[in-house]
């Protein structure tokens, strides 16, 4: 015999149940099947930051899915710059975290999203400093997407799309991004060798052709890392008669082996004035503080100076009657845009111009990046991704 409390039970189940059916009912049947076949989140590995310490730890995370403008690469390779370090140890602001940093990626495409015609299942791709920004900003119509004021760069800037809320980088398995923001990685260049041109290739690349670099022109190349090598042999390429400025004495024959006319060791700024003002134009990779008045004085009067490298807090600090008296025309610039990319990777494809690297596992990354900041790198870290 049933009890008082087993009926009320009774009559709650069927009242639950006829509440869920009517529910169901007044459901739109299209919505019901959207959501069931609504595709998961991409699962991935990576190392991440946690906090300013510069410290990198494993970090299992996810992508979004691939949506209609999007492909998924599976990373074959990422490679380490130093604006990885500076940027997850805060020295360009507050960040948050767990943050994934790399911009230097290439890899496989895995899937593709149903407007996607520029790639295909199997190809060969690569993403550098960006993954997203408005098609209607005029810098970006102009191929010049880093302009963009809503440009959302690789790691650590507010994605709506992302499961963590940001931009996730490429020390990972795979990422997914726009197809506008996906480059092709030609067959006749590695996957290691390719990865650096994405940053430190074509952050060299576009000011030296912006100053439209001609044979013969004398050029400075200032501070002989990642970018600094990248510039000395991509500067040589285009028939330029290039010095190179170090502060590492241990560099020099590299820099000469890269083609340099001469590499001059910056162990006093004393040295830069008595080279004298002889050079048509300077690229400065330099990502810390230094005398940049000192460094414009090797360049002749209105002649250009470019300045590439970070330092911390974005800063350089400037002596304005050393530049007067220098009277260089001084100007920063800021990577370059996905036509261009593609046209570095492919320049450098084309004339064999290959970055100096060195391969290391995953686990060697906290490592790795101790030796860039003591100038130890030589020159370009790239990580094999199936470590992590």
């Amino acid at each position: 015999m049933e009890t008082t409390a087993n009926n009320e039970s009774r009559r709650d189940f069927m009242k639950q149940t006829a509440i869920a059916g009517a529910g169901l009912l007044l459901t739109n049947p299209a919505d019901l099947f959207a959501w069931s076949t609504t595709p998961p989140n991409i699962k991935t590995r990576g190392y991440a930051a946690v906090d300013t310490s510069g410290k990198l730890q494993p970090w299992a995370f996810e992508r979004r899915p691939v949506g209609d403008d999007d492909v998924l690469i599976t990373i074959k390779y990422a490679s380490i710059c130093h604006s990885d370090i500076h940027q997850m140890k805060g020295h360009w602001g507050a960040q948050h975290y767990p943050q994934v940093p790399g911009h230097e990626i290439v890899g496989i495409v895995a899937e593709v999203g149903k407007n996607v015609t520029k790639f295909k299942v199997g190809d060969r791709a690569g993403v550098g400093c960006m993954v997203d920004s408005n098609p209607e900003c005029e810098s970006f119509k102009a191929g010049q997407e880093q302009y963009c004021p809503d440009t959302v760069f690789t790691y650590g800037y507010p994605e709506k799309s992302s499961p963590t809320g940001i931009s996730q980088g490429g020390y990972a398995t795979n990422i997914v991004v726009k197809e506008h923001f996906a480059v092709h990685i030609p067959r006749h260049i590695s996957f290691q060798e390719a990865a650096p041109l994405l940053c430190a290739g074509i952050t060299t690349y576009s000011p030296l052709m912006k100053f439209d670099l001609k044979k013969g022109d004398r050029v400075g190349v200032a501070g002989i890392g990642g970018l600094g090598h990248m510039a000395v042999k991509i500067a040589v390429s285009k028939g330029a008669e290039v010095y190179a400025f170090t502060t590492s004495p241990d560099k020099v024959d590299d820099i000469l082996a890269f083609g340099a006319k001469e590499a001059i060791v910056v162990d006093d700024v004393k040295k830069l004035y008595a080279f004298g003002p002889k050079l048509d134009y300077m690229i400065c990779t330099i990502p810390y503080a230094f005398d940049l008045a000192a460094y414009a004085s090797v360049v002749k009067p209105f002649g250009t100076f470019t300045q590439v490298g970070m330092p911390e807090r974005f800063e350089v600090t400037m002596n304005a009657l050393g530049l007067a008296v220098s009277r260089v025309n001084f100007n920063a610039s800021l990577i370059g845009g996905i036509p261009e990319t593609q046209e570095v990777i492919n320049y450098c494809a084309d004339n064999k111009v290959h970055p100096k690297i060195q391969i290391i596992k995953a686990e060697q990354i906290n490592a790795a990046w101790e030796n860039v900041v003591n100038k130890k790198a030589r020159y370009r870290y790239v990580i094999d991704a199936a470590t992590f």
